[in-house]
């Protein structure tokens, strides 16, 4: 069965999203990529709430996973990659 709901909150969602993108791009004072936009939001507390409250998230796997669900390329983003393993030396 066809849910019609759905269809408007993935719109709404990818809006959202993108409308989050765009604040992003204007805080930091430059274009960036959907992947540097996901690295700084990463790295940014503050950003990673504004995140969660604009799309009503839980949890920091719930913002990694509306990323990937947006651009699924960023898992394989050598940006991207590159970031993780360095936070994950400096935990080390």
């Amino acid at each position: 069965m066809f849910d019609p709901s759905s269809e408007i909150i993935e719109e709404e969602t990818n809006h959202l999203f993108l409308c989050f993108c765009t604040f992003v791009n204007t805080l930091k004072g430059k274009k960036l990529s959907v992947q540097n936009v996901f690295v700084e939001t990463l790295k940014d507390e503050k950003l990673k709430n504004i995140f969660k409250m604009i799309l009503s998230l839980e949890t920091d796997q719930e913002v990694v996973r509306e990323f990937l669900n947006f651009d699924p390329s960023i898992a394989k983003s050598k940006f991207v990659t590159k970031y993780i393993n360095s936070t994950n030396k400096k935990r080390k």
